[in-house]
């Protein structure tokens, strides 16, 4: 029988490889698309979606007609391989997160050590606001499982939290799910805390620090996202 700690360490450990490689490839394929935007909008060029035919039908004289369409399919293929790359970015992640525990290791500081004093519900932002207002920024997520003990239990989170940032990812970020999976990667492997805003259904807004880490129970997190 092959222990279950080097193996699940070991499937840690591979995926927290892929996922680098894979968005080391992202970042690499959304330069390209910037660089071939560029060369789409600079004089002569047709840019992305201008016609390349006058009125009367011929090819227009005044842009690189050749030269546009060449760069058109290939903003069209980057494209196509950054989807196909940030849905393989967020199956790896769900991969991570459902991993089992690693038997217990070195003994975890206590709850509050870890929280390091940052969670606070922020009533002072919601006295400032009348009963019923929209919490600042808007919510993208919403925790709808919640794992007891978890690190997002004990990090103060709890079923129903609407997440308005995770990290730096915001509702303005692209494939915010997938950049929460890397997010949560990096920060598991350095041993860092991820600071999380949610809107709870009363109003109120709450900022803690979340730390991802194993525990006795599955994933990283303790909790479940699901886009809204």
């Amino acid at each position: 029988h092959v222990p279950s700690l080097p193996r699940t360490m070991g499937d840690a450990a591979a995926l927290k490889a892929e996922l680098k490689e894979l968005t080391r490839r992202k970042e690499d394929i959304e330069s390209q698309i910037s660089g071939v935007m560029e060369a789409l909008t600079s004089s002569g060029m047709g840019g992305l979606r201008e016609p390349l035919i006058d009125a009367e039908g011929f090819p227009r004289a005044d842009v690189d007609v050749h030269g546009t369409r060449t760069l058109r399919h290939k903003h069209a293929v980057l494209n196509t391989d950054h989807k196909e790359l940030m849905a393989l970015i967020e199956k790896k992640m769900h991969a991570l997160f459902a991993l089992p525990a690693t038997p217990p290791g070195p003994v975890q500081p206590p709850v509050d050590e870890r929280r390091g004093g940052a969670e606070q519900v922020t009533k002072a932002a919601g006295a400032g606001r009348s009963p019923g207002a929209a919490p600042s920024g808007s919510a993208w997520a919403v925790l709808d499982e919640v794992a007891p003990g978890g690190p997002a239990e004990q990090s103060g989170l709890g079923v129903g939290d609407s997440v308005i940032r995770f990290g730096h990812v915001d509702s303005t970020v692209p494939e915010p799910m997938a950049k929460v999976a890397a997010l949560v990667a990096e920060a598991e492997a350095s041993g860092s805390a991820v600071t999380v805003v949610v809107a709870r259904r009363g109003g109120d807004e709450l900022s803690v620090d979340l730390r991802p880490r194993r525990w006795d129970g599955r994933g990283l997190l303790g909790c479940h996202l699901s886009p809204l």
